[in-house]
């Protein structure tokens, strides 16, 4: 299989949550090795990487553990490699503007292409509801595992397939969704930026303002798999 993408361009990933039995791992190892095979420019990991939330370390499958060598292995083969830490992975916030290795950690990552200037972050700064309550939040998320795992036993016993994406049909859920869109919209115009990418809600989705300014969700890895390529414009793709 190939990846639509140049060597000059940026692939943003996020929401994988290592650690968490869900996490497709190995299709993003998959995913990774291509990478390597043909280099882009710059890998960005918008935040949850790992599940800290809710996981044991000894939890840790071999996936896990082969995608975190993977991702050191693209760090040390010439690919830019930028880690932001999201909500489910916050600790790590507390080593922003260090290097581990040839991985930078930042709070948010400008690039510039061709003339554009893009704003990648984590996007649960825009999620007033995770802010403010963070308990619930953290049973909204089980309860979407519970989903996962429900719709995996229904397919397997009964040869029936369920909606993954029924949490991201709810009328609350979307409703979120087109809160943290607007509050990101808000914020990229106000740092005067050409679009801002973020992660968090594992809805992904492309969409241009009528001010010109486009809004991008790399989506996750747990259900959609997908990511962005920032190339001559913002590109959302999905890896099967």
């Amino acid at each position: 299989m190939e990846l639509n993408y140049k060597k000059s361009d940026t692939i943003v990933i996020s929401d994988i949550h290592i650690g968490s039995k869900n996490s497709k791992t190995d299709k993003l190892y998959d995913f990774l090795d291509l990478l390597l095979e043909n280099p882009p420019k710059r890998l960005i990991v918008a935040g949850d990487l790992f599940e800290l939330w809710s996981t044991s370390y000894k939890k840790i499958g071999k996936y896990d553990h082969k995608v975190i060598r993977k991702i050191l292995e693209l760090s040390q083969n010439k690919i830019e490699i930028i880690y932001i830490p999201g909500n489910h992975d916050r600790a790590f916030r507390a080593f922003r503007k260090f290097t581990l290795g040839n991985i930078d950690i930042k709070r948010e990552y400008l690039i510039r292409h061709n003339g554009k200037k893009y704003i990648v972050m984590h996007g649960d700064e825009f999620d007033a509801f995770t802010r403010n309550h963070v308990i619930l939040s953290l049973i909204i998320d089980q309860l979407y595992i519970v989903i996962i795992k429900w719709s995996a036993f229904v397919k397997r016993f009964f040869g029936l397939r369920m909606s993954l994406s029924s949490r991201k049909k709810s009328k609350r859920y979307l409703k979120i969704v087109k809160k943290i869109k607007k509050a990101a919209l808000t914020y990229a115009r106000s740092v005067k930026v050409d679009g801002i990418i973020i992660g968090h809600t594992h809805y992904p989705e492309i969409f241009k303002n009528i001010d010109g300014i486009v809004y991008a969700n790399s989506g996750d890895w747990i259900d959609s798999l997908s990511y962005i390529v920032i190339s001559d414009d913002i590109k959302l793709q999905y890896f099967k």
